[in-house]
C-alpha cells in the first residue's frame, strides 16, 4: 500500500477490527482515532519538513559538542524555532555541571616523506592542539603497559608518536547497511522478560566500554591504564600522538579522549598531550614504513579552543500546553550534542527533527491536545545521558523521592538509534502497555510498524526515565549503517539519512504523542519489585 495514499479500503479495515498479536481482545481495544491518523499521514507524507530541519541542524549548524560555541549557536536556533512555531515555556536550562567547551578550528595532516599523501583524521575531543606546526619523522613508540614507559623516556621530547599497533581493518564482505528481518523482529518480539539489575539495590545499566552491565553513573574503569599513559607522554613532552582509528575505507569513529566522560575540565584537558585517530589505512601504512627501518616523514597542525566561561551544561525545553489536563505533560525527545568528526545527523538530529516535525503536524492538522506536550532536546548525552538523567532528578526525582511532577508524567517518547525507519516500540520491561502500544500502531502496519519487545533500551536519554520509576519508551529502528559508518564516525552527515525513513517516523511519532495526550488515563507505570 503506497504509504501516501491512505485510501478508504484501509479506512474501512482498520475501523473493522485491526488488532495485532497481543493486543487486548476486542471489546477491550484501546481506542484510535483513525480520523486524525489519517489527517496526520497525509500531512506528514506530503508536507513533511523533517529533510530541511535536519539540513539547517547538520549542514548549516554543524557539529553540536556539549559545550561548544556550535552548540550554544545550535541551542539558541532550536529554542527561536520552537518559538517560531507557537510553543511556551521555551528555555535553554541549566541542568549542571557539563565542564569546559571544546571546539576544534583546524587539523591539518600529511605525510611527506617517503612520499607525500594527505592523511585523513580527526583529534580527540577534550585534548590541547598542536604548539603550531609540528614537522618531523615519526617514532614508533608502541606502549603495551606500564612497563613499556622506562623504554622511552627521556626519548620522545616533541616527536610525532605512534603508540599502537596497527590496526585490524575487516574487507567489508558484508553489507555495511541493513535492515531488520522478520526473524530478527520475531526474535525482539518473543523476549519474554525485560533484564532488571536490582539485586543490591541499586540501578544498572549496559556500558559500552565494559561491554557488561554495570552501576550507573559507573565509568567501568577501562580506561585506566590510556589515562596513565596519556599523563606519562604529557610529561615526555611529546608533540602530537597518533593512533589508529577505528573503521575502514576512510571512516574514523572518534570521541573523547580516554578519561575525558569522568574529568572535562581544563586541567583534564591539559593532562592529555595533543591526540589524533587516523584512518586506519593511513595509520598502518605509517607503521609499516618505520617498521621497515625507512624514515616517514609527517607535518601535523590541530587547533582546538578551550572555553572555561561557562561550565554548565544546557537542555533545551519547550511546552505545547494542553486543555482539560494541561498541568499533565506527554514528552518526546532526542540528544542534541553530537561528537565533533561528522555533524551529528545519525547520532541524533535524526530524533530531535523527528520530535519537532510529529508536533508540528499536529498543529498543522489543528488537533488540541488535552495534555501538555513537552519537546526535550538533550545535552551531554554522549557523556552517560547526563542531562537528560539531570533533568529527570531536577524535575521528576525518582520513585523513592518524587518531586510533584512525578505523578504528572503521562509518557516519555525517545529516538535515538539513528536514521533507520521505525519497526516497533521497546516496552523497558513495561507489560501493562503493550495492549495500548498494539492498538495505536496497528494503522501503520503497513509501514513495517509491527514489533512490541518487553526488552529494554540502554544507552539512550529514556534510561533516566525508566530508572526513576516513569513511563518512558524508546523506538525499535532499522540499523540501516549506524555501527558500522555513522555513529560517533566522521561519516554521521545528512547524506546517510533516509527521507522515506524520517517522514514514516515523524508520522508514527505524531500519533503516538497524540493518543498519549487524548486518553483518559497516563500510560500505566511498571510495578517494580519492593526493595529494588
Amino acid at each position: 500500500m503506497s504509504e501516501v495514499r491512505w485510501n478508504r479500503l484501509a479506512t474501512v479495515v482498520l475501523m473493522g477490527a485491526l488488532v495485532l498479536p497481543g493486543a487486548a481482545p476486542a471489546g477491550a481495544q484501546e481506542p484510535v482515532d483513525l480520523e486524525v491518523v489519517t489527517r496526520i499521514r497525509e500531512e506528514g507524507f506530503q508536507r513533511s519538513q523533517v529533510m530541511d530541519l535536519l539540513s539547517y541542524m547538520t549542514d548549516v549548524l554543524g557539529p553540536r559538542l556539549t559545550g561548544s560555541p556550535n552548540m550554544r549557536r545550535a541551542q539558541r536556533w532550536a529554542k527561536a524555532t520552537l518559538d517560531s512555531m507557537g510553543f511556551t515555556n521555551s528555555v535553554i536550562e541549566p541542568f549542571g555541571e557539563a565542564g569546559v567547551g571544546w571546539a576544534n578550528t583546524y587539523t591539518s595532516l600529511h605525510l611527506m616523506a617517503p612520499d607525500y599523501q594527505p592523511l585523513i583524521g580527526y583529534p580527540f575531543a577534550f585534548t590541547p592542539g598542536t604548539n603550531g606546526k609540528v614537522a618531523g619523522p615519526a617514532t614508533l613508540a608502541v606502549i603495551r603497559s606500564r612497563g613499556d614507559f622506562d623504554k622511552f623516556r627521556g626519548k620522545l621530547r616533541g616527536a610525532i608518536v605512534l603508540v599502537a599497533p596497527p590496526a585490524s581493518v575487516p574487507l567489508g564482505e558484508t553489507a555495511d547497511a541493513e535492515r531488520f528481518s522478520d526473524a530478527a523482529l520475531e526474535r525482539m518480539a518473543a523476549a519474554t522478560s525485560g533484564a532488571r539489575f536490582w539485586s543490591d539495590g541499586r540501578a544498572y545499566e549496559w556500558n559500552d566500554q565494559a561491554k557488561s552491565f554495570l552501576p550507573v553513573g559507573s565509568s567501568g574503569g577501562g580506561g585506566s591504564f590510556a589515562v596513565e599513559m596519556l599523563r606519562f607522554l604529557k610529561g615526555e613532552g611529546v608533540g602530537v600522538v597518533l593512533f589508529p582509528g577505528p573503521g575502514r575505507d576512510g571512516t574514523v569513529f572518534v570521541a573523547g579522549r580516554p578519561g575525558s566522560r569522568e574529568d572535562r575540565s581544563y586541567a583534564g584537558v591539559m593532562s592529555s598531550p595533543p591526540l589524533v585517530a587516523l584512518a586506519a589505512e593511513h595509520y598502518n601504512r605509517i607503521y609499516r614504513i618505520l617498521d621497515r627501518g625507512v624514515p616517514a616523514r609527517l607535518e601535523v597542525e590541530v587547533r582546538n579552543t578551550i572555553d572555561t566561561s561557562d561550565t554548565k551544561g544546557y537542555n533545551v525545553l519547550a511546552d505545547w500546553p494542553g486543555t482539560d489536563l494541561a498541568d499533565q505533560l506527554v514528552m518526546v525527545g532526542g540528544h542534541y550534542d553530537s561528537w565533533h568528526a561528522g555533524t551529528g545527523a545519525t547520532d541524533d538530529a535524526a530524533g530531535v527533527a523527528v520530535a519537532i516535525e510529529a508536533i508540528r503536524i499536529l498543529k498543522a492538522i489543528g488537533v488540541k491536545p488535552r495534555r501538555t506536550i513537552r519537546v526535550g532536546l538533550w545535552s551531554y548525552e554522549e557523556g552517560g545521558k547526563v542531562g537528560s538523567r539531570a533533568y529527570v532528578a531536577n524535575h521528576f526525582g525518582n520513585e523513592r523521592n518524587p518531586k510533584p511532577l512525578h505523578a504528572k508524567l503521562a509518557a516519555y517518547f525517545n529516538l535515538d538509534n539513528g536514521g533507520g525507519r521505525v519497526r516497533g516500540v521497546y516496552l523497558q520491561g513495561n507489560e501493562f502497555v503493550r495492549p495500548i502500544f498494539a492498538a495505536w500502531m496497528a494503522p501503520f502496519a503497513d509501514l513495517g510498524m509491527k514489533t512490541l519487545t518487553i526488552d529494554d533500551a540502554y544507552g539512550v536519554d529514556v534510561v533516566g526515565f525508566d530508572l526513576a520509576g516513569l513511563p518512558g519508551f524508546q523506538f525499535i529502528q532499522d540499523p540501516l549503517d549506524y555501527d558500522t559508518r555513522t555513529h560517533h564516525s566522521n561519516m554521521d552527515v545528512y547524506d546517510k539519512l533516509r527521507p522515506d525513513d524520517l517522514r514514516r517516523n515523524a508520522v508514527i511519532m505524531a500519533s503516538f504523542l497524540y493518543h498519549a495526550a487524548m486518553r483518559d488515563q497516563p500510560l500505566p507505570r511498571e510495578r517494580w519489585p519492593v526493595g529494588r
